[in-house]
């Protein structure tokens, strides 16, 4: 797996990454490539890569140094760890409702993401970021009746069960 170290990060969203090799990568954060055989004919991948390329949907960091929030001086280095958010496996997330590792636990979040993209009444209710406390009675119904359409909880499940498995949905979902 090829490793790249974050170079830079301009005022319009660039991306500067350099590999191993000593080679850099600009990658402009608006970015979509489709086909990757642009990129096969200008990046020597064969020192990196073994298998064809994979184009992720979206990119998550996972981990930086020096950690956000930290003062440092002007021009620090700062190390990004990405990851691939359709590889990131449900079971892995801590702190999951019951319902929702018993469902969804040997997935990718790409499982979870598209239900909730299938179905326009969960995903504008998470798309307005809402605590469950603060959402109105039809869009918990929303919750509810997702929730016990996909099997995370049985039917009739309490209130407090479907806050959790909200907060869940709300967490994968914006990610």
């Amino acid at each position: 797996m090829p490793t790249f170290v974050l170079d830079e990060v301009s005022r319009a969203g660039n991306i500067g990454l350099s590999g191993a090799s000593g080679s850099g990568i600009l990658i402009n954060r608006d970015l979509e490539i489709r086909d990757t055989s642009e990129v096969k004919k200008k990046i020597d991948l064969g020192k990196y890569v073994v298998e064809d390329i994979v184009n992720p949907t979206k990119l998550v960091v996972v981990d930086q140094f020096p950690n956000a929030g930290d003062e440092v001086p002007l021009g620090t280095p700062v190390s990004l760890v990405f990851m691939a958010k359709d590889s990131i496996k449900v079971a892995d997330i801590a702190e999951l409702s019951e319902g929702m590792t018993a469902k969804y636990g040997n997935d990718n979040v790409k499982i979870v993401t598209d239900d909730i993209q299938a179905n326009d009444e969960v995903k504008k209710v998470l798309d307005d970021k809402k605590k469950y406390n603060d959402m109105n009675a039809t869009e918990k119904d929303a919750v509810k009746k997702f929730a016990e359409e996909k099997g995370i909880v049985a039917a009739g499940a309490s209130e407090e069960k479907i806050g959790l498995i909200h907060k869940d949905l709300l967490f994968i979902h914006s990610i």
